[in-house]
C-alpha cells in the first residue's frame, strides 16, 4: 500500500484528532480534570448505565482508548509510523466512535422536540468532522 502524501491538510487533521482524543480521553480518565469540557456524546453514553460503577468503567475504557489513539495520531502526524498497532487502534477507536455517535444522537433526538434542533445537527457534524477524520489519516506500511 501506497504511504499518504504528507500535505498540510493531513498534519493538521493529525493534529487536531490527536489533541482532541487527548484532552477528552484525559477528562474521561481524570474526571477533576475537566469534566465539564469532557465530550457530550460519552456523557450520552454513559447515562444507559444508571450503575455508578459500570459508567467510570465505560469512561476509564473509552478515555485509555482515546488517550493511545490521540497519541498514535500525534506521532503519525510528524511522520513515524507505529505500522499495525496504530492502524489496529484507529480502526477499535473509530468503532467506538460510531457507535458513542449513534447513541448520542438518538439521545440528543429530544432536542428536536424541545425545539432546539440546532444542537442535534451541531453534534452531528462534530462527530461526522471527527469520523472523516480518523478515515483520512490512511494505514501505516
Amino acid at each position: 500500500m501506497a504511504k499518504q502524501q504528507r500535505t498540510w491538510g493531513i498534519f493538521i487533521i493529525q493534529l487536531a484528532l490527536a489533541i482532541y482524543f487527548v484532552i477528552t480521553g484525559l477528562c474521561l480518565v481524570a474526571p477533576k480534570l475537566g469534566r465539564n469540557i469532557s465530550a457530550s456524546e460519552i456523557e450520552a453514553l454513559t447515562r444507559i448505565f444508571n450503575n455508578a460503577t459500570v459508567t467510570t468503567i465505560v469512561d476509564m475504557v473509552i478515555g485509555i482508548l482515546l488517550l493511545v489513539c490521540g497519541a498514535c495520531f500525534c506521532i503519525k502526524a510528524f511522520g513515524m509510523d507505529l505500522g499495525k498497532f496504530d492502524d489496529c487502534v484507529k480502526y477499535i477507536t473509530l468503532i467506538v466512535w460510531i457507535v458513542v455517535t449513534v447513541v448520542a444522537l438518538i439521545y440528543y433526538f429530544k432536542d428536536f422536540k424541545n425545539g432546539n434542533a440546532m444542537h442535534w445537527f451541531l453534534s452531528l457534524a462534530k462527530n461526522c468532522l471527527i469520523i472523516g477524520g480518523v478515515l483520512t489519516v490512511k494505514n501505516g506500511k
